[in-house]
């Protein structure tokens, strides 16, 4: 259903995409014109094939078609005006006009099959202009029964054009189906199109919180993530008295490869090691890029030392791999740190520290990972 709002962005005014409220306002209105001037057209399919009006033919096709036209001069008000209020008001008083001079000369309030015709008109008001014109146009809706009601007390301002009673009752069956057709397409297309419209805020709200809290670069989670979800897995790990490893990772060798061949490549060199990262770890392990060449990953549940001795090395290896960056050959390495909850700490801010000792560490020997000691105390950076 996505195609009908690409279709309806052909004719909304750039002046109502500023807010979801005026876009969504603007997804009403045109599609309500576009399912009454179908609806308008299958009306007059009816007039002409399923009503015997003979010489009055033409009189209801004039009436339909001005609801036609009316429609029409509606998109195009919005469309050249950029006015959502003057289009919809515009679209009402026509069909209010319409619907008025079709009671009229049809018997007026004491025999017209197009009265209920009448119940259009607030419904339009309230759903396209809100509470306060909504009222307004229900009042003037009142007014105009009362006006047919007293016109056709004292007998002046309507004729009967209709030939005969089974005439009438056939074009009152067909208004009752038009009616609730009218008031259906109304439902049908607030509904499809919130529900549309809900859905693209819902995938742009996706958007900007995968933005917020992941790298632009690499698409793993940035650094702020990183202590977000550190938090919370120490916290469920409090509560299952289970561990969580905290690694530091720093890439040796990278700056160089910064400086010879580029930031291009350096770029995809950082691509490629949270890549290899992910692929080495666990799903219910973290990557995450903490800035520059620096990642960090988050172990729930690690056994210590059998799973760190078992991942560490893979995780080494992955990141020594060589890279192909346009036909280059790229070798960088890992010096790695980690610290584990609960043993070297329960803060997930001590954590880090230590993890982040570890690593100044190892980078001592390069290619290689240290596990925390409480003998090494904290790196001063």
């Amino acid at each position: 259903m996505a195609f009908i709002l690409r279709f309806f962005d052909y004719f909304l005014p750039e002046s109502m995409c500023t807010t979801p409220k005026d876009l969504m306002r603007g997804y009403v209105l045109l599609g309500m014109i576009w399912s009454n001037l179908l609806i308008s057209v299958l009306t007059a399919f009816g007039l002409v094939f399923l009503l015997n009006l003979e010489e009055n033919t033409l009189v209801a096709l004039a009436l339909d078609g001005a609801c036609i036209v009316g429609y029409l001069c509606a998109l195009l008000l919005l469309m050249k005006t950029e006015s959502y209020t003057l289009s919809s008001n515009f679209m009402i008083a026509v069909l209010t006009a319409v619907i008025l001079t079709g009671i009229q000369i049809t018997g007026g309030n004491q025999e017209s099959p197009i009265l209920q015709l009448l119940l259009m008109i607030p419904l339009w008001g309230f759903l396209l202009l809100g509470l306060k014109t909504g009222v307004v146009w229900l009042l003037i809706t009142m007014t105009l029964c009362a006006y047919t009601y007293v016109s056709g007390v004292y007998g002046f301002g309507h004729v009967q054009l209709l030939q005969s009673a089974e005439v009438v009752r056939a074009m009152d069956l067909m208004f009752q189906f038009v009616l609730i057709a009218v008031m259906g397409a109304v439902l049908i297309v607030y509904e499809t199109l919130n529900g549309l419209l809900e859905k693209e805020l819902h995938e742009e709200k996706v958007k900007l919180e995968h933005w917020a809290s992941h790298d632009d670069l690499t698409g793993v989670p940035n650094r702020f993530e990183f202590f977000r979800r550190l938090k919370a897995h120490i916290n469920e790990a409090n509560e299952r008295t289970q561990t969580v490893g905290v690694v530091y990772i720093d890439l040796d060798g990278f700056k160089p490869v910064n400086d010879t061949h580029g930031h291009h490549t350096g770029d995809e060199l950082l691509r490629a090691v949270a890549e290899r990262l992910q692929q080495t770890l666990r799903l219910s392990d973290t990557t995450a890029r903490l800035g520059g060449d620096e990642f960090g990953l988050i172990l729930p549940g690690i056994r210590v030392p059998d799973d760190i001795e078992n991942i560490m090395p893979k995780i080494l290896a992955a990141i020594r791999k060589p890279i192909h960056i346009d036909g280059e050959e790229i070798i960088v390495r890992g010096s790695c740190g980690v610290s584990v909850f609960p043993m070297h700490g329960e803060d997930y801010t001590d954590l880090c520290k230590y993890a982040d000792t570890a690593m100044y560490r190892a980078k001592v020997r390069s290619d290689s990972y240290i596990i925390y000691e409480n003998t090494m105390g904290v790196a001063v950076q």
